[in-house]
């Protein structure tokens, strides 16, 4: 069922606070990011701007009922990105705040992220070489996630909801990453812009 009330667009750098609140409960409440300390405002705002330098979208979506209070976001950023050769793919991230999830908000942001992947032009360029960048189209959209199959509502559920939209499993490090007490199995899902 759909959040009335919630409207999906571009972030702005007025966002990254709450931005950085959503994050950090996904980063110290749960398996899902790898990051295992409080992750600093420097670095939610790091990928806020390696987003629009290179014509990437960066999306959140609001409660409009609510003062236009960020209840979840969803980037695109370059995969493997000091490498041209990867410039037709990308990597995406999504998160939702903990009080709205199971609600449509997430659904949404990743329905409005793919949408716009399909139009974008995005600039790559190596490191070092910034100056020979190169614009490329998304062909490829990847998912990558650790899996704690252990949690409810991670792990396998979170990569369920995933191939629901389409992204199909293509690999599986395991025991690659430690969180919470436990070696955990890192997912890579892709999924192909028609």
């Amino acid at each position: 069922m759909a959040h009335r009330g919630v409207g999906v667009g571009l972030a702005t750098e007025g966002d990254l606070l709450q931005i950085q609140r959503i994050f950090e409960h996904w980063v110290l409440k749960t398996s899902v990011s790898c990051l295992i300390q409080k992750p600093p405002f420097s670095l939610v705002e790091y990928r806020y701007k390696e987003c629009v330098d290179r014509k990437l979208p960066y999306m959140v979506a609001c409660d409009l009922n609510n003062h236009d209070h960020v209840v979840g976001y969803a980037y695109a950023s370059p995969f493997r990105g000091s490498s041209m050769g990867y410039g037709h793919t990308v990597e995406i991230s999504l998160y939702v705040h903990p009080q709205h999830t199971n609600n449509g908000i997430g659904s949404r942001l990743i329905e409005r992220l793919l949408d716009a992947l399909r139009f974008t032009r995005h600039i790559a360029w190596e490191l070092g070489h910034e100056l020979n960048a190169k614009v490329y189209p998304v062909r490829k959209v990847m998912a990558i996630m650790a899996v704690d199959e252990t949690v409810p509502n991670q792990g396998i559920p979170l990569r369920n909801w995933y191939q629901k939209r389409g992204f199909e499993e293509v690999g599986r490090l395991k025991g690659v990453a430690f969180k919470r007490g436990r070696m955990l199995d890192t997912i890579y899902l892709e999924f192909h812009l028609s």
